[in-house]
């Protein structure tokens, strides 16, 4: 055995490793502690300096070492608490270090290494360094925490310095832009992204760049359909824009209002007034005076019926007063088949038609009267003899075989009928218009004045004459008339080839802005054309005093006319198959379609006039409001020639409303 105090420090050693560690026995073989003590003593001398060179191999691997001399090899307990627990366990599972154990030199050679295994999160950690009894996980960017195992949120300060979207993500982040935008190549900025180098973005329609989005454009009135790539048009009439009426069309819209019923359109272009005069008429009326033309019927204003005991002789005088050139002034005698006279005028002349013992003549004489001024009339029946005056001169005296009286049953008879006859007008001598747009005032029958007549007239406004009047047809703003006329002509170039013409002129003093001059309505109410005045410009939606020529409701030619100067004014038209034009006052109007369209809408016209057409005048019959640019009735003055011929009203087919003819009031003086 050695001796020596290298010896007593290696037993006192080997005694203190086995009596602290008695809760993990060791047993040693001789032999093997045989082994453990000679180096022991060989190197006795040695142990501080090794000791304090934390030799870990020569130690503790390759010797068995205690606790002490562990903790000269790391020289501080942090480490040494965790090492020697866990050595003895690699000795306790793979022997001691004297049996040569590989698995053991690898055990105790990983023991030291805290990052051995490593604690640190393997995706967050870039390195793990070993300490003194501790560790430290150093951390991939994007990670923290001891075990680098926390995601840290770059997002959460400045955006991640992201111009626009910031997306956290573990140990990273990623910038993103919003829809319209692309991220740059700094991956951090934002730009804009041109749609519109895209040909295909908007098809059709104009494509308009914007900050991260486009626009594609249409023209006003058109949306743009994704769908279809294109524009399409906008129903502006499904957003209820009008007040009464809305009509859609391509690319626009237009409200109309009843203008039968005395509305148009308001300065808004949507809501609906009043039609109101902006020209004073002087439509004073004389209750002493009685108004022929209020019957368009024909019948007679006035009947009255004498009865004498005695023999009695006609005798009547009045004054009178008429544009007109023909009509009825009065009727006397019996029945058709009897005796009878008519007073009447043809051409402005007074003519009088007999009918004596079943023979009719017919005699004409004197000045023309017809000139507005009032003329005095008087017709006396003398013995064999008939004499008719104008303003006291003796223009006829024609002989007569018999009296107007007739006997009945013991009395002597006499009808009168005034402003028409008890017949039929082909019953006449000589059949003429008995309607008479003409007055009389200071009227005498039989030598005395009929108060029943007068008293009639004073509670009858429409019985009653204007009191003042001037040449033309006066339209109240509540009626119309109506002529049947043909526009078919033979083609100039002969054959039997027939075209259409549609020529008018109208003479007008309006008293509103707003009314139908003349108007073509086919079948089905359609209005085929109009012309008509109006106070808006329907397709630039501006107020604005107008003519304007239309083929159902399209408008053709426009004109502007000052319709509230108080002067009268011309309006021009000419329509044939292949042009359409309107001028006011002489001056040519603006056409508002294309050429294409004209040509299209006078193909529509003339397939209207292949077909039966009435000419309406004034006003429009009960049709819907959008058939034409304007319904409204005409108010003011007018006379008005249709292909080279002037328009009686009296010849009209049907007068409604009260129209005058032949007289119209004069306007008021400022």
């Amino acid at each position: 055995m050695p001796h020596g105090p290298a010896a007593a420090l290696g037993a006192a050693l080997l005694l203190l490793l086995l009596a602290s560690e008695s809760a993990h026995p060791v047993m040693l073989r001789a032999r093997e502690a045989a082994q453990f003590l000679r180096p022991r003593q060989r190197r006795a001398y040695q142990v501080f300096e090794e000791a304090k060179q934390g030799h870990l191999e020569r130690e503790c691997v390759e010797e068995l070492c205690s606790r002490e001399e562990a903790r000269e090899v790391f020289e501080n307990d942090p480490e040494t608490e965790y090492f020697y627990p866990r050595y003895l366990e690699c000795i306790s599972k793979y022997g001691s270090p004297y049996g040569k154990n590989p698995a053991f030199v690898t055990c105790v050679q990983k023991l030291p290494d805290q990052c051995s295994p490593d604690p640190c999160d393997k995706k967050g950690t870039q390195v793990c360094q070993d300490l003194m009894g501790n560790f430290y996980c150093q951390c991939r960017d994007g990670w923290a925490g001891r075990l680098c195992d926390r995601d840290v949120n770059e997002c959460s300060q400045e955006n991640g310095g992201c111009s626009q979207i910031c997306y956290n993500q573990p140990g990273s982040f990623q910038c993103a832009c919003h829809g319209g935008y692309a991220l740059s190549p700094d991956s951090r900025t934002c730009h804009d992204v041109d749609e519109c180098a895209d040909t295909g973005a908007c098809g059709a329609a104009q494509c308009q760049n914007l900050p991260g989005s486009y626009s594609c454009i249409c023209d006003e009135g058109y949306v743009f359909s994704s769908q279809e790539k294109g524009c399409r048009d906008m129903d502006e009439c499904t957003e209820e824009r009008c007040e009464q009426t809305c009509v859609n069309s391509p690319g626009s819209y237009t409200c109309h209002c009843d203008g039968r019923g005395g509305l148009k359109l308001s300065q808004d272009m949507s809501t609906c007034e009043d039609i109101l005069p902006c020209v004073p008429f002087n439509v004073a009326k004389s209750v002493k005076s009685l108004y022929l033309g209020r019957m368009f019927s024909a019948m007679p204003v006035i009947k009255l019926l004498f009865k004498r005991l005695q023999p009695t002789r006609l005798v009547a005088e009045f004054d009178f007063r008429t544009f007109d050139p023909e009509g009825v002034l009065f009727f006397a005698g019996g029945h058709r088949d009897s005796t009878w006279i008519v007073l009447g005028l043809r051409a402005g002349r007074l003519e009088l038609q007999l009918h004596y013992q079943g023979v009719g003549r017919v005699t004409s004489s004197g000045p023309v009267i017809n000139d507005g001024s009032w003329q005095t009339i008087s017709v006396e029946e003398l013995e064999w003899n008939l004499v008719i005056k104008v303003n006291k001169d003796a223009v006829m005296k024609i002989a007569v075989a018999g009296d107007l009286f007739q006997l009945d049953r013991g009395l002597y008879h006499l009808n009168l009928t005034v402003g028409g006859i008890p017949f039929q007008e082909k019953d006449l001598v000589h059949p003429m218009n008995p309607r008479l747009d003409g007055c009389l005032r200071s009227w005498h029958w039989l030598d005395g004045e009929d108060t029943t007549v007068q008293e009639t007239v004073k509670e009858n406004v429409k019985m009653q004459c204007f009191s003042v009047t001037e040449r033309g047809s006066f339209f109240p703003g509540t009626g119309f008339a109506f002529f049947h006329l043909d526009y078919a002509r033979t083609s100039p170039a002969g054959g039997t080839e027939t075209t259409w013409a549609v020529e008018a002129v109208a003479r007008v003093r309006p008293a509103a802005d707003t009314g139908v001059l003349l108007a073509l309505v086919g079948n089905s109410q359609a209005v085929a054309l109009s012309v008509a005045l109006v106070d808006y410009h329907s397709t630039k939606k501006l107020k604005k005093q107008l003519v304007v020529l239309a083929v159902e409701g399209v408008t053709l030619v426009l004109m502007e006319i000052k319709v509230c100067d108080g002067q009268e004014h011309v309006v021009t038209v000419s329509v044939s198959k292949d042009r359409a034009t309107l001028e006011v006052d002489g001056t040519q109007g603006q056409r508002e379609v294309s050429p294409a369209g004209l040509q299209e809408r006078l193909a529509v016209l003339g397939r209207h006039l292949e077909g039966p057409v009435l000419t309406f005048i004034g006003g429009l019959p009960d049709v819907p409001m959008a058939s034409a640019p304007v319904t409204a009735f005409y108010r003011g003055c007018m006379t008005l020639e249709v292909n080279q011929k002037a328009l009686d009203l009296d010849e009209a087919a049907y007068k409604h409303g009260d129209i005058t003819s032949h007289s119209c009031p004069p306007i008021e003086p400022a």
